[in-house]
């Protein structure tokens, strides 16, 4: 009988990456959630496995390398790694003079060094198992000149669409497909960063006219690890509402 798949996700404490843990596990996966909140995690995985999936956690600090790759080795307690989906980030917001040095280095380490870490850390696992699927998650402000958002989470996001090229471009040969998803505005307790009048202009400027639910992202996110997207690698898709169109 052969070994379960396993699918890691980053950020699975949080609301995006919750949803993408509860997405993948419907679809048969084992999952393997990392996230620096143990409190968070916990309840997540409490959560999936009342609905009857294989969960196993452990807390990460994705700018540590080390870390990293003891985190991502843990996975095979479950099984056979064939899914890496990197949720995990943090949001900012303000101008050049705002972003200090500290904020710029902790925004691109949770995030784009973070994700880096985790691909080279995985990819070892990729090749053993012949192949597999990674998912990053970008931003549409990774693409756009954002009104809302820091340079950091810009150049951070605009980075990982990068990342999700090279990468997909060098191991394409290896059964390894790498896509990006850049969603727009989402019902997670990152809104609770912007005003009640904030949140009211962007929903009038989203042509769908309404915030999305994390189960709308973490939908496009199961159809790109799936069989179905076997001929799409290094793409990003836009998920926003039509807010940004490209």
């Amino acid at each position: 009988m052969s070994e379960p798949k396993v699918a890691i996700v980053t950020g699975a404490a949080g609301g995006l990456g919750g949803a993408c843990a509860k997405a993948l596990g419907d679809d048969g996966f084992a999952l393997f959630l990392l996230d620096r909140d143990l409190d968070g995690l916990r309840a997540t995985a409490e959560r999936l496995r009342a609905d009857g999936h294989t969960v196993d956690f452990e807390v990460s600090n994705l700018r540590d390398p080390e870390d990293v790759v003891r985190a991502v080795d843990a996975h095979s307690r479950l099984g056979t790694l064939g899914a890496l989906v990197n949720v995990a980030g943090i949001w900012a917001g303000g101008t050049v003079a705002d972003v200090s040095i500290d904020d710029w280095d902790a925004m691109h380490g949770i995030k784009l060094r973070g994700d880096f870490l985790m691909i080279k850390s995985a990819l070892p696992w990729f090749l053993r198992a012949g192949g597999g699927a990674i998912v990053n998650i970008s931003s549409m402000s990774g693409r756009t000149k954002s009104v809302q958002t820091a340079p950091s989470y810009v150049s951070a996001n605009a980075g990982i669409i990068g990342l999700t090229m090279s990468v997909a471009n060098q191991h394409a040969k290896d059964k390894i497909r790498v896509n990006c998803v850049a969603p727009g505005m989402i019902r997670t307790p990152m809104l609770d960063f912007y005003t009640e009048a904030q949140l009211e202009a962007i929903r009038q400027s989203i042509p769908l006219g309404y915030i999305s639910d994390p189960s709308e992202i973490a939908a496009v996110v199961s159809f790109l690890i799936s069989d179905k997207a076997s001929y799409i690698t290094g793409e990003t898709i836009n998920a926003n509402g039509g807010m940004f169109m490209v």
